[in-house]
């Protein structure tokens, strides 16, 4: 296999690999989503009970509950592109250290106090659903992570192609054709290459990617590859 065959399918495993990638994502978001509106609940019915009392501390928990409630899927554009979940991770579990915070505020009274235990069964179910949603998240990440980071090395290889294309098969209709193939799925990729949206829109973009690479199995016969009978040889 030529250095050029090698690229053209290593560059549909690419792409087709990030498109599963990003299909398990986009069905695995909406359970991570639900488990932030769960949270959010929780945290709606903790500052309800809060309103009843006023202390330092419960100054403190009404904090922690405000904290808690600003989650990414209620923040304006929360997620649009593949570039992994780190800082999704990151804020689930800082979320939920301070959810443990606010319990460990209220394990002092929750035996004398029905209103604290009505709180720590509210700061309870957050810790579950933020553990829950970490979990997902950090598949999630796994999943999309080495694709994501392999975007530069799939447009390299694009443009490899397209330039052997040009340089090493001969003029035709059907050359010409496949050369406005590969360049219009370099045009998609180059105007992602941040990572694709997160959405159903970025796995069309990798299926239409895949299906303008689609026609070229083998691209490059032995003969397109080596220079005129007769000319300059290498020895190397």
């Amino acid at each position: 296999m030529s250095t050029f065959d090698y690229a053209n399918q290593a560059l549909r495993y690419d792409i087709a690999a990030y498109a599963k990638a990003l299909r398990t994502i986009v069905e695995a978001l909406p359970a991570a989503r639900s488990l932030c509106d769960n949270v959010l609940k929780e945290v709606r019915l903790a500052q309800a009970l809060l309103a009843f009392a006023s202390s330092p501390p419960i100054a403190t928990l009404a904090q922690i509950a405000y904290t808690i409630s600003n989650l990414w899927p209620y923040r304006e554009q929360s997620l649009a592109r593949t570039l992994g979940f780190s800082d999704e991770i990151n804020e689930a579990r800082a979320y939920r250290n301070e959810a443990q915070r606010a319990l460990t505020m209220l394990a002092r009274h929750a035996s004398n106090d029905p209103l604290a235990h009505e709180l720590m069964t509210c700061f309870n179910h957050i810790v579950a659903y933020l553990e829950e949603e970490e979990r997902l998240l950090i598949e999630c990440d796994q999943a999309i992570r080495p694709h994501a980071k392999n975007m530069e090395i799939t447009r390299k290889r694009l443009n490899l192609l397209i330039a052997a294309i040009d340089a090493r098969l001969p003029a035709t209709p059907e050359t010409t054709a496949l050369l406005a193939s590969y360049s219009e799925a370099s045009r998609l990729l180059h105007d992602w290459e941040s990572g694709v949206p997160l959405d159903e829109r970025g796995i069309a973009i990798l299926d239409t990617c895949l299906d303008l690479l689609e026609p070229a199995c083998l691209v490059f016969p032995p003969a397109a590859l080596s220079p005129a009978r007769g000319g300059y040889t290498n020895s190397l």
